[in-house]
């Protein structure tokens, strides 16, 4: 039985006797410690790792689609490769200003 159990069984068990002064301090000294009772903390959702990794590919497909409209020229493959490219810091063909705000 946990403590915040407890304190609520003592209250419970408190309904029963007149409501003299001494109940009543009783009664407000068990509320006070069940405030005081630290509260389970409600576990967090997991995050599902399918839908993260998703929502980063859709990000990243959208980005490439966006460049591949102002390079009707290149094909999504010789984007994707400029791009990992110029992630490592190399020269690529593509303007930064593209790199940087692709959308017309």
């Amino acid at each position: 039985m946990t403590k915040k159990e407890e304190l609520e069984r003592h209250l419970d068990a408190l309904k029963q006797f007149p409501n003299i002064r001494e109940v009543k301090a009783l009664r407000k000294r068990i509320k006070g410690e069940l405030k005081r009772v630290p509260r389970k903390a409600k576990p967090q959702p997991k995050a599902v790792p399918n839908q993260s990794r998703s929502s980063k590919m859709t990000k990243y497909w959208r980005y490439v689609k966006m460049i591949r409209n102002n390079f009707p020229n290149l094909t999504v493959s010789d984007i994707r490769r400029q791009f990992s490219k110029r992630r490592k810091g190399n020269k690529v063909k593509i303007p930064d200003v593209i790199w940087q705000n692709p959308s017309p």
